[in-house]
């Protein structure tokens, strides 16, 4: 099996064809086992998951914590934290379910509004909750949302106190407004991932409905990110290079900006030893791009990673009121063993851009640092799709400008 396969695969559509994916299995062995809990489980609920299989059929309910611990479900919280802490802290989470149909929004059942009030919630919220069966070892893993730890099914659930929700959050909710508007009317009110929660729980849009949490986490990432894209396309061009820097989680970044109009390009170098690629392999490139015109279908290559990456790089454009060709670089090493979802590309991101970039007049000088920087050195300069257009262009600029 192609080691370029797992990588675009990452455990989530068995394209090898097994039921089970070994190197998951591998990383739940990794991790740290907690004991079985009872059928009757007292404890905070930080946020809730929709899965995604039999959809539109899903299963839906409460993330909840025996014990009392703060940003369980609040990945912007996360950054800086050891991946053992956070792989620990996730294991500790009980994912409580119930099967529902995405339509069930539209009317929502008690056990939905109680979920739907832990999604608006701006701290968890206590429940009290039974299960058929004692909720069994699971340790899910995700190329996108973060991992938990035990789940079991729902007999009986309800929450035991009033959900904090801020007044502009619940009126914005309330609204009969299509759904990107209210994501963009969110985005100054609440964190990202919260933000997803909302949306994964059917409170969004004039048809409401269940959007499984994998989705719901890149689709307000991409709304959020096309919704800055057209405000960075009227801003005025950078006229120097930029790059930045982060290395978080095994997951090294550097980030390019090059002067001209807003262009995106996503490289991403597997390095072997890392969870998806055995040891022996060559490192593996995957590449996902966008003109100036945006994308025309998903990143399906790169997947979810995509959409946070590009968001980060919006964010900081317009924060500096540039815009520029920006190419987020990113080398997963063996220290990246355990999967915990795509807010740490979208942290990693943001991170590097608030700190001091170097700041260089030439493309030629640019690749000449990043060369010094990155293990790979300058291999990613021939699957690019976007730099033969900027050399084309610095070409027009030292000769014609």
């Amino acid at each position: 099996m192609a080691a370029s396969m797992c990588i675009q695969c990452k455990g989530t559509k068995m394209m090898c064809g097994k039921m089970k994916c070994e190197r998951i299995e591998k990383a739940k062995a990794l991790g740290k086992l907690k004991p079985t809990i009872s059928k009757e489980l007292d404890g905070n609920s930080p946020g809730i998951f929709v899965g995604s299989v039999g959809y539109p059929k899903v299963l839906a309910g409460p993330m909840i914590s025996p014990i009392e611990k703060k940003a369980m479900d609040t990945p912007e919280a996360w950054y800086g934290s050891p991946l053992e802490e956070i792989v620990e802290m996730r294991y500790m989470l009980v994912r409580s379910k119930e099967t529902m149909a995405a339509t069930s929004a539209k009317r929502p059942s008690r056990h939905l509004q109680e979920m739907q009030d832990i999604a608006l919630s701006r701290k968890p919220v206590c429940t009290e909750t039974k299960f058929y069966k004692e909720p069994r070892i699971e340790n899910a893993f995700s190329s996108v949302s973060a991992p938990w730890g035990t789940s079991g099914y729902i007999k009986d659930f309800k929450t035991t106190e009033n959900a904090p929700i801020a007044r502009k959050v619940d009126s914005i909710v309330s609204d009969e407004l299509k759904a990107s508007d209210q994501v963009k009317a969110l985005y100054s009110e609440a964190p990202v991932s919260q933000i997803s929660k909302i949306l994964s729980i059917g409170m969004l849009g004039i048809e409401k409905k269940l959007v499984p949490t994998r989705w719901s986490i890149t689709a307000t990432d991409d709304m959020l990110g096309k919704q800055l894209m057209e405000e960075v396309k009227g801003l005025k061009e950078m006229d120097y290079y930029q790059i930045f820097t982060s290395t978080y989680l095994g997951n090294h970044f550097e980030i390019l900006l090059a002067p001209g109009k807003w262009a995106f390009e996503n490289q991403e170098c597997w390095m072997p030893g890392n969870i998806w690629l055995d040891r022996e392999s060559q490192p593996e490139f995957v590449i996902d791009w966008e003109p100036h015109s945006g994308r025309k279908n998903y990143a399906s290559n790169i997947t979810g990673a995509y959409y946070a990456a590009r968001l980060a790089v919006l964010e900081y454009m317009k924060r500096r009121k540039r815009q520029a060709a920006a190419f987020v670089l990113r080398e997963i090493t063996p220290d990246y063993w355990c999967p915990v979802g795509v807010w740490q590309i979208r942290e990693n991101v943001r991170a590097a851009m608030k700190e001091m970039p170097l700041k260089l007049q030439t493309l030629d000088e640019s690749l000449e640092e990043l060369e010094k920087r990155m293990h790979t050195s300058r291999t990613w300069e021939k699957n690019s799709e976007l730099l033969p257009c900027l050399r084309s262009r610095e070409i027009m600029r030292k000769y014609f400008m």
